[in-house]
């Protein structure tokens, strides 16, 4: 025990090993502990653009494609969302594996426990409507995310398909708009028997998605027309109402 005791100190000082102040440890508990903070942040709101995704998905739409049920999931699923939240929560582990009880614990449990505080955080940022401004900010802000987005929009580019979508630019009459695509092509659609989703009325102005049928040329049948998307992209009620239109 002797030999052991005096060949530490011999090390300690052939090494010139200096004991490190209690403040060090005080700051990198703490930049530890903001490291995994920031990762389950982070999480949780890949967690909440990704519910509100799911949420808003229009997954009934299947009908209208000819490729396989799998290929339309994964073009539904917001799956960059869920790379970041998977990745975050690894952060995350790297961080927590640094703490004082850290090494007690598995990769696989640490990870999953912090997915399901993402997932519980990302509800409560959904529910509150913040991660929809969150989604809208990225979409506007940030032409990658922008960009990684858009083959969604194409989704709704088949007319031929019975699937729509663009800005109204103009009201027609009480029967027919016109409508402007995403691909700069104007459309006349014929409103006269349609339902209208959200509490939408048709105002100038107004991004919406159609469900219908191609009539022939430019223009298009809607059998029923829904928001953009989310709650707060419905646009206001306009005066124009068809006297045939069953509002829901």
């Amino acid at each position: 025990m002797k030999n052991i005791t005096k060949e530490t100190l011999q090390k300690i000082k052939r090494e010139n090993v200096r004991p490190r102040p209690k403040s060090y440890f005080l700051v990198r508990r703490s930049v530890v502990w903001i490291i995994f903070g920031l990762s389950t942040l982070f999480g949780s709101v890949a967690s909440g653009i990704a519910i509100f995704q799911i949420k808003h998905a229009e997954w009934d739409l299947y009908r209208h494609f000819s490729h396989s049920l799998l290929r339309f999931v994964l073009l539904m699923l917001p799956y960059v969302w869920l790379i970041f939240l998977i990745g975050f929560s690894f952060f995350a582990y790297y961080a927590y594996r640094h703490t004082e009880r850290g090494y007690r614990y598995s990769v696989v449990w640490v990870v999953v426990q912090n997915v399901f505080l993402a997932i519980i955080l990302g509800w409560l940022l959904y529910a509150s409507g913040l991660s929809e401004n969150l989604e809208t900010v990225f979409q506007a802000k940030v032409p990658i995310y922008r960009r990684l987005q858009a083959h969604k929009q194409k989704v709704w580019m088949s007319p031929r398909q019975g699937l729509l979508a663009g800005t109204i630019t103009k009201i027609i009459s009480q029967q027919k708009i016109q409508l402007l695509d995403l691909q700069q092509n104007y459309w006349v659609i014929d409103i006269a028997d349609t339902l209208w989703r959200g509490h939408l009325r048709p105002v100038k102005g107004l991004k919406i998605k159609i469900v219908g049928k191609i009539k022939g040329g430019k223009e298009f049948i809607a059998e029923e027309i829904r928001p953009w998307k989310g709650k707060k992209h419905r646009g206001g009620r306009g005066s124009f109402k068809s006297n045939r239109n069953r509002q829901r």
